[in-house]
This record gives C-alpha cells, sequence and structure tokens, in this order.
C-alpha cells in the first residue's frame, strides 16, 4: 500500500469524524437493499498498486434506478469482518445515501485503514455485516480491475477511471461494437526468438505504440508508428525487427531491434500492450517448445489462429497455424447400465492434457449444445489416467440405443469420437486400455483400467553382468502398501521358458525385488525379451536390442512408460538414468521473511554474495552494489558509506560518468575482499550480448568505481540472445576445488598448478541464462581467460550461484521461470559431477523474479538453521527475503569473554526515567542477544549501537524489574560479557518529577554515569571503526554522538567519551552547593524586613 504525504492530514480528519460517529450510539437505517430488496450496489473498479504511488481505493456503483441509502455498509479485504473487529474497516456515515447510476469511492486513509495487496481481495458488506459482493485477484493490475461493462461485466484489467465510468457507452448504454483486435498467435524461444501477432477482429487496427514485454517489466518494445493489421493479417516479430526499445534508467524509448529489449527464455512469458498501457494478451511457459526432443520442431501457438487456446504446434511463422493432435482417446462407455450414463477418456501419449473447458456432445449436437457443462478450467489429464464425463455433471441428456459420443476441446475442435448401434450388454471398453479395439465388456471399470490387474512394475533387467553374474529381473511396487505378487508368470521371448512367481512372494510399499537367472530358470539374451502374465494376460513386456546396456531400465522411473539403458546397474533400488537428477524437498524451514517492506534498493535486484560477515547485492540497470552486515542472527543492517550503494563502471568509461554501465547481474567476493560483477550486456547496447566479469575494490571512494580489470568470455560461451547470457558469477578457493572440479582441459581433477598466470587464487564459475548451465574459469592476470568445465544443471535456466564452503557444494537457482528450483552440484573429480534437484521452500513466491540466491556462512546457524537470502527482480519492495537451510555446524572454539569497558556493576535507581548503559569491547557485527537472570530480554526493551557495542535498557525495562541485583549478559556470535545490574530503591530525591534523574548512583568507584577508567578506557578492539582515543575532555557540543541529560542514552554509532569528568562533575557539585549558600545567606538577611 502507497500513501501520499497529504492523506496524513486526511486521514486524521477522517479519524475525527469516526471519533464522532462511535461517540453516540447510532441506529442504522433499513437500507433500500434490505433482505427483502434485490441489491443494485457492487463494487465497479478496484486500485491496489497505484503507479503514482497513490492510495488504494474500492469503487462502488449503483446499477439500480432507485437511490439507496448506505449507511453503515463498509469494505473489508481478505481478512474479512476481522478488520471490523480491529478497527480498520469503517462505516460509512449516516445518512449517506447513492443515487441511481452514481459511483462512489471508498479510499484507504479516508474511509478504511488497511492496504490492499498483490493477491487479496475485496468485499462489501451492508450494515448488517451481510455479503453484498466481492472479487478476489491474483497479481495487481496493471492499471486497475474494473467491471466492463460498468456494475454488470466481468472484471478486467484496464486504464484507471476512478469515480468515472469504465467504459464510454454507443447507444442504450451498450459498449461500441469491437473492431480490430489484436492477439499473440505463435511464439517461439528456440532456437531462435521470434513472435507472431493476428489480428482477431473484424476491422482494421492500428497498433502504433503497441508493446510487448517478456515475463519483467523493464524488458519492452513498442511497434512503430504506422504500424496497422487488416481483418486476419498475421504479423511476425523476429528477433531483429526494429521498434523502440526502453530504457529503465531514463524512463526513455528509443531506437532498437527486438533482441535489444526481450530475449525470450525457456521458462518466460510474452505479453502485449495496447498504447494506453493495458494488457491485451499474454501467455507462459515453463519450458522451451520441443517435439519428441526437437526444439527446432515446435513452437506454442493458437489452434485455430487467433481464437483458440494455446498449444503444442508445428512453427509456422507468419503462416497459418496447425497443431500436434491431444492423446486423448474414448475409452470406455456406459449408455445403459449404470445410475448415469458416462464416457471415460484415457492419456494414451507421455504429455499432460490440459482438459480445461473440454465437454461431450451425442448425436444431436445442436439441439444438445447448450446442455453441457465444460470440464473446469485446471484439470489436467496426465499420462496414463483417466477421466469420466458423466450425465448430470457434465451433461444432462442420455446416451441412446444407437448414438455417439463426441469429445470437443475449449475451443470446439472434436478430438475423438464413438458410435454404436446398439446398447452393451455390459460398457463398450477398449482392451487393451488405450489402444484396443471396443468390445462388450461385462464389467463396468468407471475411471480404472478396464481389466483390473496387479499393478506390479516390470523395472530393470541385466541380460549380461559385466563381472560374470547371473542374469536377473527386477519388479517393483509403486504404491503405498505391500504388493502380493503371488502366482505372477514371468517369461522371455520363448513361451517354454515360464517361471511361476511362489505363493506368499510380497514386495513392501514402494519396494523392489530381483529375481536371478538361479530363481527362473533361464538366461536372457542379444534381442531378448521380458513377459509377466497374470491368469493368462500379458500384463507387462519389453524387448531391447543387442545385451542389455548396462542394464534396460524403466524411465524416468517406476512411473515411466518408456525404457532405455540405464545409466547405472542398481538391483533392488531406483533405477538412474543420464540428464535426470532426484528431487528433493527444501531441506530447512518453510517460512520466508522480507527484509526491505518499504523500497530500499533499486527496481532491478539482481545478484548476492555472502562473505566475512556480509551479504554484497547488486542491481543490473545501474550496476550499483550494497554491502550490509549481518548481525550474529542473520538479521541486516547497511554497511558504513553503503547506504546508498556504489556504482560499478567499464574502464572505457572512466571519463564517461553519464554511460550506461553494465548490466551487473551477478556479484561475487575473493579471499581478499575484491568484488567481481557478472555483466550479459552494456546497458549502452543492449542488443549486443557481451559477457564480461569486472573486478573492483569495495574499499575505494565511491560513489563510482571503476574496474580494475575486465575479462571478455563472450566468445568461448554459446552465442544467446542479448538478454539470456551470464546471470551470476562465482568465486572459489582452489583449495575447495582442488583433485574435485573436473578439468576438461587435462581430462583431470583440477590443479592450480596448470594456470600460473591466474588470478585470486580460485576459479570463478557463470551461470548462463539460457541454457542453465554453469561454465568454469581460470582468469588471468593479463586479462584472459581459460574454460576449465561446462556443467549442466539440468535446471533448464540459471539465474544464480552460491558456493556452500561448509556442505562443500555449488548452488545453482533458477527464477520464476522454472518454478525458483535449485541444483546442487557435487564436484567428484568426475566429467559429470553430481546433480540433485531442489524445490524451493514453502514461504518464496515460485511466480517471483528471483534471480540473488546466497546461503550465510556456517558459523550463523541457529537452532539447527542458518539464514539464505534471496534477491527478486523488478519489484520496489519485498526484493530480499530471508529464509533457512537444515545446517549440523556446531561452533567448537573457545567462547571468548569479553571486557566490559563501561558500565560493570552498575547500579539504578527503580523508577527514575533512567536507563542502563553497559559498553563491551566487542565487535558490534558478532551481536546476539541479551539475558537477564537468564531471561533472554525482547528487543524492544533495549538499544544496540557501535562503539564497540553499547547496549542501553529502556527505562521502562528498568521499571519492571525488582529491586536488588541481576545477572546481565551479553551474547555474541563466539562468546559473551557478563555483569550485573542492581535496581535499588528510590529515595524521595530520586522519585519521578524530582531529585536525580540520572537513574545511576554514585559511588567512589562510579562517579556520575560512567566507571572510573582502565588501563584500556578510550580504545575499541582492531577493526572497530569508531576506535581511538577521543583527545576532547570536553567534547559535548561538537561530537556527532549526544546525550540525553535525563537517559544518558547514546543516540549515534560514535564511540562514547571514556574519559574521567569527576573534576568537572565535583566542580558543578560545588558551584550547586555555593549557590544554595547564598539563597540561604540571602532570606537569613531580609527576614526583618517589612515589604
Amino acid at each position: 500500500m502507497k500513501r501520499s504525504k497529504r492523506s496524513t492530514w486526511i486521514r486524521a480528519l477522517g479519524i475525527m469524524e469516526l471519533i464522532i460517529f462511535v461517540s453516540s450510539p447510532i441506529q442504522y437505517a433499513q437500507t433500500a437493499n434490505a433482505a427483502e430488496t434485490e441489491n443494485t450496489v457492487f463494487i465497479n473498479e478496484i486500485e491496489s498498486d497505484d503507479a503514482n504511488g497513490g492510495n488504494d481505493w474500492v469503487e462502488i456503483m449503483n446499477a439500480g434506478e432507485t437511490d439507496v441509502n448506505i449507511s453503515g455498509w463498509f469494505v473489508s479485504d481478505d481478512k474479512e469482518l476481522e478488520r471490523l473487529e480491529d478497527g480498520s474497516a469503517w462505516r460509512i456515515a449516516e445518512g449517506t445515501v447513492l443515487e441511481a447510476g452514481a459511483v462512489l469511492v471508498l479510499e484507504d486513509g479516508l474511509n478504511f485503514d488497511f492496504g490492499l495487496g498483490k493477491n487479496d481481495k475485496v468485499v462489501l458488506y451492508d450494515a448488517d455485516s451481510q455479503v453484498l459482493d466481492f472479487y478476489e485477484w491474483t497479481g495487481h493490475a496493471a492499471g486497475t480491475y474494473s467491471r466492463v461493462p460498468d456494475d454488470t461485466g466481468e472484471f478486467t484489467d484496464q486504464v484507471a477511471t476512478k469515480g468515472q465510468l469504465n467504459i464510454t457507452g454507443g447507444e442504450g448504454g451498450e459498449p461500441e461494437p469491437e473492431s480490430g483486435k489484436a492477439v499473440i498467435n505463435e511464439i517461439n524461444s528456440a532456437p531462435d526468438d521470434w513472435v507472431e501477432f493476428i489480428n482477431a477482429g473484424t476491422g482494421a487496427i492500428d497498433i502504433s505504440g503497441y508493446e510487448i514485454r517478456d515475463n519483467s517489466d523493464d524488458h519492452r518494445w513498442k511497434f512503430p508508428d504506422g504500424t496497422s493489421l487488416d481483418p486476419g493479417e498475421l504479423l511476425l516479430v523476429s528477433a531483429d525487427t526494429v521498434g523502440r526499445i526502453y530504457q529503465d534508467q531514463t524512463d526513455t524509448y528509443e531506437e532498437g531491434a527486438f533482441q535489444e529489449a526481450i530475449g525470450i527464455g525457456s521458462g518466460d512469458s510474452i505479453r502485449l500492450y495496447d498504447s494506453e498501457g493495458t494488457l491485451q494478451d499474454e501467455y507462459t511457459w515453463t519450458e522451451h517448445a520441443s517435439y519428441e526432443g526437437d526444439q527446432s520442431a515446435a513452437s506454442y501457438g493458437r489452434y485455430p489462429d487467433g481464437t483458440g487456446s494455446f498449444t503444442l504446434m508445428p512453427e509456422t511463422p507468419g503462416q497459418s497455424n496447425s497443431w500436434y493432435e491431444p492423446t486423448v482417446v474414448i475409452n470406455e462407455v456406459e449408455s445403459n447400465g449404470d445410475a448415469t450414463d458416462w464416457a471415460e477418456v484415457y492419456n494414451v501419449g507421455s504429455t499432460p492434457v490440459d482438459l480445461s473447458g473440454w465437454y461431450l456432445l451425442d448425436n444431436d449436437p445442436v439441439g444438445h449444445a447448450a446442455d453441457v457443462t465444460p470440464v473446469a478450467e485446471g484439470t489436467v489429464l496426465n499420462p496414463g489416467e483417466y477421466f469420466v464425463f458423466d450425465q448430470m455433471e457434465h451433461f444432462t441428456f442420455g446416451l441412446g440405443k444407437a448414438d455417439q459420443v463426441s469429445i470437443y476441446n475449449k475451443d470446439r475442435i472434436m478430438i475423438a469420437e464413438f458410435a454404436w448401434e446398439d446398447h452393451a450388454n455390459g460398457v463398450f471398453a477398449r482392451i487393451p486400455d488405450g489402444t484396443g479395439e471396443f468390445v462388450d465388456f461385462a464389467v463396468a471399470t468407471k475411471g480404472e483400467a478396464n481389466i483390473i490387474k496387479n499393478p506390479v512394475v516390470l523395472n530393470e533387467i541385466q541380460s549380461k553382468d559385466p563381472q560374470g553374474g547371473p542374469d536377473w529381473i527386477e519388479l517393483a511396487n509403486n504404491t503405498e502398501a505391500e504388493l502380493d505378487i503371488s502366482g505372477i508368470v514371468i517369461k522371455d521371448d520363448d513361451d517354454t521358458h515360464e517361471y511361476v512367481i511362489p505363493e506368499g512372494t510380497k514386495i513392501p510399499a514402494n519396494g523392489f525385488i530381483v529375481f536371478t537367472e538361479n530363481d527362473f530358470g533361464f538366461g536372457l539374451g542379444k534381442n531378448d525379451r521380458v513377459r509377466l502374465f497374470e491368469n493368462d494376460l500379458l500384463i507387462a513386456d519389453t524387448t531391447w536390442v543387442d545385451q542389455t546396456n548396462p542394464t534396460w531400465g524403466l524411465y524416468p522411473d517406476v512411473n515411466g512408460k518408456e525404457y532405455r539403458n540405464t545409466k547405472e546397474a542398481t538391483p533392488g533400488g531406483a533405477n538412474v538414468f543420464d540428464g535426470i537428477p532426484e528431487v528433493i524437498a527444501w531441506p530447512g524451514r518453510e517460512e520466508v521473511a522480507v527484509f526491505d517492506a518499504e523500497p530500499t534498493f533499486l527496481e532491478d535486484s539482481s545478484g548476492l554474495d555472502c562473505y566475512n560477515g556480509q551479504l554484497y547485492a547488486v542491481d543490473n540497470g545501474t550496476g550499483t552494489f550494497w554491502i550490509l552486515d549481518m548481525a550474529g542472527d542473520g538479521t541486516l543492517t547497511f554497511a558504513k558509506g553503503f547506504e546508498n550503494g556504489k556504482r560499478v563502471r567499464f574502464k572505457k568509461d572512466a571519463d564517461n560518468a553519464s554511460a550506461a554501465g553494465p548490466d551487473a547481474e551477478g556479484i561475487s567476493v575473493d579471499a581478499e575482499g575484491y568484488v567481481y560483477i557478472a555483466s550479459e550486456r552494456d546497458n549502452s547496447a543492449k542488443g549486443v550480448n557481451y559477457n564480461v566479469i569486472l573486478k573492483v575494490n569495495p574499499k575505494e571512494e565511491g560513489p563510482d568505481l571503476v574496474a580494475l580489470q575486465e575479462w571478455d568470455l563472450t566468445a568461448s560461451l554459446p552465442q544467446v540472445a542479448a538478454n539470456t547470457g551470464i546471470e551470476s558469477v562465482e568465486w572459489v578457493s582452489n583449495k575447495e576445488v582442488t583433485d574435485k572440479l573436473y578439468d576438461q582441459n587435462t581430462n583431470a581433477g583440477f590443479d592450480a598448478e596448470n594456470y600460473p598466470g591466474a588470478v585470486a587464487d580460485g576459479v570463478f564459475f557463470v551461470a548462463l541464462e539460457d541454457n542453465g548451465h554453469v561454465y568454469a574459469y581460470v582468469l588471468n592476470e593479463d586479462g584472459s581467460s581459460v574454460q576449465i568445465a561446462d556443467i549442466d544443471s539440468k535446471l533448464g535456466g540459471a539465474m544464480a550461484l552460491d558456493y556452500d564452503t561448509y556442505e562443500k557444494v555449488l548452488w545453482v537457482a533458477a527464477d520464476n521461470g522454472f518454478g525458483n528450483r535449485a541444483a546442487i552440484v557435487t564436484f567428484t573429480g568426475e566429467a559429470d559431477p553430481a546433480v540433485i534437484h531442489v524445490m524451493p521452500a514453502g514461504g518464496v513466491d515460485v511466480t517471483g523474479n528471483n534471480e540473488g540466491f546466497a546461503i550465510a556462512e556456517a558459523r550463523y546457524t541457529r537452532d539447527g538453521q542458518r539464514p539464505v537470502y534471496r534477491f527478486q527482480d523488478g519489484v520496489k519492495s519485498g526484493a530480499l527475503t530471508i529464509g533457512s537451510i537444515a545446517c549440523d555446524y556446531k561452533d567448537t572454539t573457545v567462547p571468548v569473554t569479553y571486557p566490559i569497558l563501561e558500565g560493570a556493576d552498575q547500579t539504578v535507581v527503580q523508577n527514575s526515567d533512567g536507563t542502563a548503559v553497559i559498553r563491551v569491547n566487542a565487535d558490534i557485527s558478532k551481536f546476539v542477544s541479551v539475558a537477564v537472570d537468564g531471561n533472554t530480554v525482547d528487543g524492544s526493551n533495549y538499544k544496540v549501537t557501535e562503539g564497540s557495542t553499547i547496549v542501553t535498557f529502556t527505562p521502562e525495562y528498568l521499571s519492571a524489574l525488582s529491586v536488588g541485583p541481576h545477572a546481565v549478559v551479553i551474547n555474541f556470535i563466539d562468546g559473551t560479557a557478563a555483569t550485573s545490574l542492581t535496581l535499588s530503591k528510590a529515595s524521595e530525591d530520586h522519585k519521578p518529577g524530582g531529585g536525580d534523574h540520572n537513574g545511576t548512583v554514585p559511588d567512589d568507584n562510579n562517579t556520575g554515569t560512567t566507571p572510573a577508567p582502565d588501563d584500556n578506557t578510550g580504545t575499541t578492539p582492531e577493526g572497530d571503526k569508531n576506535s581511538g582515543t577521543d583527545s576532547n575532555t570536553n567534547n559535548d557540543s561538537t561530537t556527532d554522538s549526544t546525550t540525553d541529560s535525563n537517559n544518558g542514552s547514546t543516540e549515534k554509532a560514535a564511540a562514547p567519551d571514556t574519559g574521567d569528568h569527576a573534576p568537572i562533575a565535583w566542580l558543578f557539585v560545588l558551584a550547586a552547593g555555593a549557590g544554595c549558600i547564598a539563597v540561604i545567606f540571602k532570606r537569613k538577611c531580609c527576614s526583618g524586613r517589612k515589604v
């Protein structure tokens, strides 16, 4: 939610009005749309994310012919009536009437006190808290969510019309007849990029200024002036098509090719906006279109052209679309003998099919067109699954004696058909399922296999063991219960070779069983076969050519549909294939917290890296990076000098501060603290892929840092679209990869001795967005580089890298194009490292374009978890999120006992409004928590500042402590500091409102509020930015650190003065005493006078 400054006083007035209203009881009048009257007031328009920073608002409209009294009505969000209970939903004032045809805007800060979110809801209630209307959405609208036409139409995303009608009607208030309509017709993302558009309307349309975007709002390309489409005309935009591209740094457009603005990824979106910025059409996918493994044979397109749904199809750039017909067949039909008539369909293919909007008709398609209910949106039929079109649920007519069933998709294209001349005695069923002919089968198997068979799986076969062992056959149970396979018959290609599995043989749930040649009594050979039979029915069968190599297994696992040669023999275990990583759940907690609830970074957030107790973050639009200090619990504060970041510049731009600079996608830090930036483009030439690594020294004065060295990797990497190059860089120490990382140049484990000219004593890994591969490099002092490894993460696309020095693995992270999955790569010294895939934590927004990923060092582990940071591109707030991952790290170092520099064993007067200040000789970045008497103190009860570490307890907290001594322990990552704090009972002089408000009782060892100095007074630990002794013994008026006269708390981060001020204090005491004597003397002298 965003609020303007002026809304503050407006809201205050609103609150005053609310106070007036609630100060006396109100009896709300019976409204015109009470229960016995039809409601005519509805939600008409919703603003949840004003691009100009304005308030959220809800517009309601009275569509009736009479005025409506809306006294006491109110709106809420997805919290519904909870908002009324907590006071953030405000009732409309008594006497408010909404005239017929009028609209009323209810605004945050004026009419309610809550914000509308990205995924939220608006509910309209009457005075009796009854729901009148609601609308729920996922994702902010580009404009607003508006009913078109007003009050009665469906909600659509269009330009805001706050307080006005959403459309201008023609005669009778109806919308103007639609003429031209530009829509996306076909998209290709590999091997080349192009988008095809079509005019699906009835008249010509001018699309000058229409805009194409991918899944990022920063990537935009506009059609040039004078571009138009006739009805049915196709228009192809290819990579080199010239239009106008968006420059996000200047918020302007300039001439440029499509590829300069957009590189279409394997997991991406294409969106079309009109010249007013209203979304017209969009399509999203998760991988490159591919048919039978060939990307050049497929694209995503509408079938039929212009009006159909998007589906997989052959590439037809600039031509009418065709399609790959869904592999769905009618499998069983009941027309007479069941409680309802029904038809079952079955997916015989290897890819899921979306059944959304599909429907069934009989031999009277015209007469029964209105008697069908399409399949619910989001219904997917996976390979090998069944779906039933059931009477009364999907159609209301009956299936007759001589009839037919036809299945249509949502675009009214017939997918399958079956006709019969008479009812079946049982049901019409395919035997076997999916591929067999229809027969009159006695038993109905609605939604199941037509013949119920044992679900045992023929999983893996060995026909020639390289070690000379016996041949073997592995069976599997892919169910959650123990499976009895007694009586199953195993045969090879010879019917005389038969083995009956003994009675009582069972496979545990999700388990395996292996039979060897010694069990079944015959050998397996070249070009052989294994078959399973149950009651003479063939239930499983596979054939192979030559010998199995190394074994012949079901691919990709026990739920697969095809067999392939495996990667290795795994008798009694899951099959292993090249290119199929194991997928595991997120190995940590599901919760994710937001660091920047308010705009903190820029809008092009990208790479992250953790180094030496700090988090490094970079923005790709400006090349700006930040450094944040990580506290012991993983929380973050900006490092000194990096509150606004520092900008990285190419060497060539050293004298040109106005240059656009690198498209800085990734960031990494070496052992010496140098920063390396991965850039895929020069932002001054966005249409050219330029994969380069830049080195800068973050300790140099900013705001700009010119690269010290640069390495151009472009020629050594695959040639890709300009915006799909390297997205990340990660430096890894040589000691981490020696003999473990396979060097493709030596065909052996990596050895740094082979690269004497290398910099940084490490290997640099970069992630390529286009294919998800990770490439390892040695960077040389002379600016050259050597690629030493090409690692396929098998994610399809890669956005971030992070090497975990504790677990000794490389993390590769993808963005929303691939569901924000990650890969863990373990170097084994072999050419193909071990790869497993990891699902994101439950709290991660999988639709978010997370381009940065970093795991905190193991020393930050708390309660078995350590922080994980993600950085999302394209958002103003909520860019940096913090999750966690499980870690078994145990700190074996001897805890440090930190000395107390000031405030040890102090005494504070209870209820004196004073504070207690304790200064510890420890780096504040290591601070974790404070405990008093063994109980952790809530952070709201104290303040922590630098110099070295200063803990200041609040007066409120001290007042709550009992009189007497209390043990105080200040916890750091690597140790503690301990002291005592004594609360004394207040004397008359120390009660609030009189006497000493300092809160500290002076004694011989603690004059005033400052302990007596010792040999360490005035010094701080090495590395403390506030270290040193304050030579100005009277610096209260000049130092940046100011002290409140009532509590002595340090307000800024400068080190406190630790000098002895006792003599000065005594001078003040003497002066005060002299003043008192003078007053007494004066009174005595004057006591005898008459006035």
